[in-house]
């Protein structure tokens, strides 16, 4: 499954008008009260979304996709929303990717189901987005062979062809994220590192994940051979509060996302919609979303409290948090029936971010994060905070 991969308000692009802005840097504070870590200063939309660099082989000792005298270095966006692989068309027909021709799938996202074509089996190489040399064959550790979802329509006018790196590529590795780059209008890089690894950063607190299964394999309207997939992370316990309300939800956590948002369930038992959706006070942002499926326009609301409940017994508390309402769904193959995710934690509150106004961001809030570490075999993400941050390590 693939939630949300980028908002139409800020994205590559919108790095350009983003450069006028610095002066309205807005550091986020971040204060110790008891064992909780408090932060303030964070905006609905990331700034950017998490970068890596990658290649393609059909033969892990023959030459990279497309054959080529130079080796050309790609990136994209790394997702652990995303159950797959997905390829652009565009990438799809560069590389020379060839599509099974009886093979179909159907994944689930923000704007419905959409169809996918599969790939031929391949090694998927990745490197780090700070790699000093790209272009270098040393610079890939190669894993595979799998099977990729392969967009069927090239992107629309004015939109970016995307490629992702989902979950297949990540479960039992260990993700480092330079949040921190991302206050001075970096890119959010990315790099993937085997367990053990002594060069990981420091964290100074540890949220446990659990891995659920979203996507839908038994899905009638799926032809064999299907693409490479698996479980993706979920934050569970999340309390939410507004005003004299609150409740809980487990999220996924899905750095593919620009926006983050609840289910209307939960947005309902806060008191901010009624039961099909509908806002029963004026919303403080909208915003089109768009991934798998077709656009969709959310409301967002900025809520008291957002608590994440870290492994040591305290809390990662996001005050005056901006969140989006949407409802996704899915097919719990374990129950047998449709079940509707409780909300989606994204790249908002990893990195840099935005306020909105309309298409455009009016304030910006550094994050307080410099790496942020994510331990797909121990099931945990860790914060390493800026040297400035109080409760740094």
């Amino acid at each position: 499954m693939k939630i949300f991969r980028q908002t139409q308000a800020v994205g590559r692009n919108a790095r350009l008008f983003l450069l006028v802005l610095v002066s309205l840097l807005y550091a986020g504070s971040l204060d110790a009260y008891a064992e909780d870590i408090i932060l303030s200063g964070v905006y609905e939309a990331a700034l950017d979304l998490p970068r890596i660099y990658f290649l393609l082989k059909r033969d892990p000792q023959a030459a990279s996709l497309p054959r080529s005298e130079d080796l050309e270095a790609h990136y994209a966006f790394l997702d652990t929303g995303a159950s797959g692989i997905l390829l652009s068309k565009e990438t799809a027909d560069l590389f020379g990717v060839q599509a099974d021709p009886k093979a179909r799938f159907f994944d689930v996202g923000v704007g419905g189901k959409e169809l996918f074509h599969v790939s031929e089996p391949l090694y998927v190489g990745l490197a780090g987005f700070e790699t000093s040399n790209p272009q270098a064959e040393a610079a890939y550790r190669y894993l595979g062979p799998g099977r990729l979802q392969i967009k069927t329509q090239s992107a629309g006018f004015l939109q970016e062809a995307l490629d992702i790196i989902g979950m297949p590529m990540l479960m039992g590795r260990i993700v480092v994220l330079h949040a921190g780059a991302t206050n001075e209008l970096g890119y959010f890089a990315a790099e993937v590192r085997d367990p053990g690894d002594s060069r990981l950063p420091k964290t100074a607190c540890e949220i446990p994940l659990r891995f659920v299964k979203f996507f839908q394999l038994a899905d009638p309207n799926n032809i064999p051979p299907l693409p490479t997939l698996t479980c993706n992370p979920v934050i569970d316990h999340i309390l939410l509060t507004y005003r004299d309300k609150q409740t809980r939800g487990d999220w996924l956590l899905d750095t593919g996302a620009t926006v983050s948002f609840m289910s209307v369930k939960q947005a309902q038992l806060l008191g901010l919609v009624d039961e099909k959706g509908t806002p029963l006070k004026k919303p403080d942002f909208s915003l089109p979303m768009g991934g798998i499926g077709n656009m969709v326009q959310i409301p967002g609301f900025e809520i008291d409290r957002l608590a994440v409940p870290t492994s040591a017994g305290s809390h990662l508390v996001f005050t005056k948090a901006r969140i989006g309402v949407h409802d996704i769904e899915y097919f719990d193959e374990e129950k047998g029936q449709r079940a509707v995710l409780d909300g989606v934690f994204g790249s908002n509150f990893l990195c840099a971010s935005a306020k909105m106004e309309g298409l455009l961001p009016s304030e910006i809030g550094q994050t307080v994060f410099n790496y942020i570490v994510l331990d797909l075999q121990k099931g945990l993400i860790g914060f390493n905070l800026t040297s400035n941050s109080p409760a740094s390590p």
